[in-house]
């Protein structure tokens, strides 16, 4: 018997260990002899290693400069802004979240030294830096120019609209405003004759204190009261939010509209971000020489092209670009790529203007003669209109097709001549490239932001902040893309 299970126990033995041979060893409980870095568990292509090398490279004396000598040590500003810079390029922005992968995640702790900073403690870093933060998007900007990584040629101008931490219905105008003071100071008097009611109960209801505190409700509401009255102050007629005051109603690329933000980016052809701001207009035209200049002040170049939708365009923007010695490739609004078959043939497209005659004629070979000049002052400049006026309307048999008028008549800018450039520039062969690039370059980048990443509304309030939570999301961007232009150039 003991022989038999003696040889029952080896045979156990034996298929066991012929079981365990397509295996590798099974070892989670064996110790190493020297722990590794935890380098080596983040390969050298990683974006994090990247990220700790720009990091390296940046300034961050104003930041350490803000530190008292007294007190307990805190972890350098560097290991701090390194996890806030891959957090916003991998799309984690929450201190908890952060918090929480330096402690799982080996990127993180990489970055982190394999320090475990707490969530408050990386909250109220970002906080208390953003202007600083937010200033290291020029020094790197810089550095993928110096490295290579950015052609000066022609940058493309987008925008998109992004949710402002604030609810829609706490924007209100002034007379809506009014009416919810209305009925605070109605609640609060509801609320002291309820208190008067219950003077009886006196010792039930204030147990230890005193008695004569006011109701918690109260001092809620007359909070609430006091905000409202400083919003109130600095309204005109526009809307204003509570939460957020810096926030405008603005309709996104769904057609929905919010509280929110319009976010603007200068991109080269390598999805570099070059430039970027924060504007609280729901239209782009007026955005255009702001991000010109700060893309040239970026760069420290002259930037010779620029490419745009058609939001941006405006014979003001059409002006500046020529005064600046820029080549633009932003179509108007009734812009078409193709030719004007198909509109009206009495469109006022159709109508050929001659510059040395200083006249228009029409698609019948009939003048159109300048009638009158009209000019308005608007402060900054003075807008000449020229009317032109058809001579032969009255005989001529397409008159009805022409025009409902007694005669036909058509107003002229004295700036028309740079839209009608920019019209003949855009459809060349050359110009479609140039403006399709626009394409290519800037949406892809706010489809990344926004629904990879899902950065769709804004965690930070009031416009300072919120340009410089932006400002982050398009370093965290630019870090990605240098990561991999780098790899595919080695």
């Amino acid at each position: 018997n003991i022989a038999s299970g003696s040889n029952n126990i080896w045979y156990n033995i034996i298929e066991k260990e012929a079981k365990m041979a397509k295996f590798k060893p099974y070892k989670i409980d064996q110790q190493m002899l020297f722990p590794p870095s935890v380098r080596d568990y983040v390969p050298e292509s990683h974006l994090a290693r990247l990220v700790d090398k720009v990091v390296e490279q940046l300034d961050t004396s104003a930041i350490e400069n803000k530190y008292s000598e007294l007190g307990q040590n805190t972890y350098h500003p560097k290991i701090l802004i390194k996890l806030l810079f891959y957090g916003y390029a991998v799309g984690d922005r929450s201190g908890r979240k952060i918090s929480c992968k330096s402690e799982t995640d080996t990127a993180y702790m990489y970055l982190s030294q394999m320090y475990k900073p707490d969530f408050r403690t990386v909250n109220d870093f970002r906080k208390k830096n953003l202007t600083e933060l937010s200033g290291y998007f020029v020094d790197i900007v810089r550095l993928c120019k110096e490295l290579g990584l950015v052609s000066i040629g022609q940058i493309n101008i987008d925008g998109t609209k992004i949710k402002a931490n604030a609810a829609n219905r706490r924007t209100k105008t002034r007379e809506e405003y009014e009416q919810w003071v209305k009925r605070i100071d109605e609640k609060i008097n509801a609320i002291l004759k309820e208190a008067e009611r219950t003077d009886s109960h006196e010792d039930e209801v204030y147990g230890d204190n005193r008695g004569d505190e006011l109701p918690k409700d109260i001092n809620t509401e007359e909070k609430l009261k006091k905000k409202i009255e400083e919003i109130m102050k600095t309204m005109r007629d526009e809307k204003k939010n509570l939460t957020d005051s810096d926030a405008r109603f603005m309709k996104n690329g769904q057609g929905r509209i919010d509280a929110g933000y319009n976010c603007q980016t200068a991109v080269t052809r390598e999805q570099i971000i070059v430039s970027s701001e924060v504007i609280t207009s729901p239209t782009d035209h007026r955005a255009l020489e702001l991000m010109v200049k700060s893309s040239d002040q970026n760069l420290r170049e002259q930037v010779k092209e620029i490419a745009a939708d058609s939001g941006y365009s405006s014979y003001d923007n059409y002006e500046y670009l020529e005064k600046n010695g820029k080549t633009g490739y932003i179509p108007d609004q009734d812009f078409r790529k193709e030719t004007t078959e198909g509109k009206c043939p009495y469109h006022q497209d159709n109508f050929r203007y001659d510059t040395e005659q200083d006249n228009y004629l029409c698609p019948e070979g009939k003048p159109l003669e300048l009638y009158r000049i009209r000019r308005k002052n608007y402060g900054y400049r003075e807008f000449h209109h020229k009317i032109y006026k058809g001579k032969g309307c009255l005989k001529c048999e397409k008159k009805l097709q022409c025009t409902k008028q007694r005669y036909r008549t058509i107003l002229r800018e004295d700036r028309r001549a740079l839209l009608e450039e920019m019209r003949r520039r855009l459809q060349t062969e050359e110009g479609r490239k140039k403006y399709t690039q626009r394409m290519w370059t800037t949406e892809p980048i706010f489809g990344h932001l926004k629904f990879n990443l899902g950065y769709r509304q804004f965690s930070l309030r009031t416009l300072p902040k919120v340009r410089g939570e932006f400002r982050l999301m398009c370093i965290g961007s630019n870090l990605k893309k240098m990561n991999k232009l780098l790899i595919m150039a080695n």
